[in-house]
């Protein structure tokens, strides 16, 4: 027998099947990731079509079959649909949604990502540099999921220095003497440590640190928030071990 549950969802992608249907990445709170079959919602005489857009966060009655689910009904929380009126927004939020997709789970409490991801396409909607919200977002989504990266004192010697170079990979960092005197002939290139400066780590450890209320209350100049972007996009994408078009996409505007 088809049973009929209640929750609030995130839609982090949509795929057209057929002419007037969908199937929808939803990121919920109690149920984590789940994918939502939407039939005829595609048609302009839908009453439907409104919530179930890229980006919606909705309150939903779903049908479950097993562990298939279908919509019975959407109620359109926010649409954050200002954020479609920017190009650059629009493809940040769509790599947002694109990590979303990768690191969330089925069957798993995904609440922080959930009240993240929110959060996150709020603060798109202000005047906040565009390149302090992805390294935030990106940071704080590796942090949830348990990456997030050991920046407390050097690996080598478990000195606490000013500046360090981060391991983008095992997720930890190096003092300059212990990178350097390293038995490897060529440390600092086999190893694709990332030069990690000391206003930049200051900033790493406020994300990592804050209250999630507070993560993007905090200013910086250009010069930092591009070397912020670098390292954040550079450990993201070696911890997840791809890359997304939507970032690249995002990049090229």
């Amino acid at each position: 027998m088809p049973q009929t549950l209640k929750t609030n969802g995130l839609v982090i992608r949509e795929t057209a099947v057929g002419e007037s249907d969908k199937i929808l990445t939803l990121l919920t709170p109690e149920l984590g990731k789940i994918s939502v079959y939407c039939k005829g919602v595609r048609s302009i005489k839908s009453h439907r079509i409104a919530s179930t857009q890229l980006f919606c966060y909705d309150e939903l009655t779903l049908i479950c079959h097993g562990d298939k689910y279908t919509l019975g009904e959407a109620c359109l929380i926010e649409n954050f649909f200002d954020i479609r009126s920017d190009i650059s927004k629009f493809a940040l939020a769509q790599y947002f949604a694109d990590l979303l997709c990768e690191v969330s789970t089925e069957n798993e409490d995904q609440s922080e990502l959930l009240t993240l991801a929110l959060n996150t396409f709020h603060i798109l909607l202000s005047d906040k540099p565009l390149k302090l919200i992805k390294s935030v977002f990106e940071l704080r989504v590796l942090c949830a999921i348990g990456l997030t990266p050991d920046i407390s004192a050097c690996e080598g010697c478990g000195n606490i220095a000013s500046e360090y170079y981060l391991d983008p990979v095992g997720g930890t960092v190096k003092c300059r003497e212990c990178l350097f005197e390293s038995d490897s002939a060529d440390p600092y290139n086999s190893h694709a440590y990332i030069f990690v400066p000391s206003y930049v780590l200051r900033a790493m450890n406020y994300i990592i640190s804050a209250n999630k209320k507070r993560i993007f209350a905090f200013s910086a100049e250009d010069a930092l928030l591009d070397d912020l972007t670098s390292v954040c996009e550079k450990y993201t994408l070696s911890q997840l071990g791809r890359g997304f078009d939507s970032l690249n996409f995002y990049k090229s505007l």
